[in-house]
């Protein structure tokens, strides 16, 4: 096992604090404890999503939002219908309204996370999240794994 340098430590140190930034968010927001959920065994969606970024990453096809480059490590938000381009929480936030149902490719017309048609993940700094139209929803498509937070605020 190699040695780890100070500056190592220091961005695992930042890494870490950023996952829990996002955890305390997601769990101050209403959607509660996170859970654990082994990436092999969470949702297809979620499988998907993370592939697709983490090969935008890999070919450096991947995009932020502006306010991601400025500062260290801080959570990001990933929308599973442009997984290739990394959001932080605000303006996850912001896009909600426009967002695409990811079952049909149709207006998800969601405004809160509490109308419940919201999945999320949570990775160690990534927010991986899909929305859903009511009547998607409602259909319950064949994936029963929604995400590590529930089906959002009650």
């Amino acid at each position: 096992m190699k040695d780890k340098t100070p500056r190592d430590i220091a961005v695992d140190d930042q890494l870490r604090a950023a996952g829990a930034e996002g955890a305390q968010w997601l769990s101050a927001a209403g959607w509660g404890p996170p859970v654990t959920v082994p990436v092999q065994k969470a949702a297809r969606w979620q499988q998907e999503t993370r592939a697709r970024m983490l090969a935008a990453q890999v070919d450096e096809s991947c995009t932020w939002c502006v306010h991601l480059l400025d500062g260290g490590p801080q959570p990001v938000v990933v929308h599973a219908e442009h997984p290739t381009h990394l959001l932080c929480r605000a303006c996850s936030i912001a896009a909600r309204p426009r967002r695409a149902c990811l079952d049909c490719g149709g207006p998800a017309a969601s405004a809160s996370p509490a109308d419940g048609r919201e999945d999320v993940f949570m990775g160690p700094v990534a927010i991986y999240t899909r929305l859903r139209c009511a009547t998607c929803h409602r259909a319950d498509r064949p994936d029963p794994l929604t995400g590590t937070f529930g089906n959002g605020p009650s």
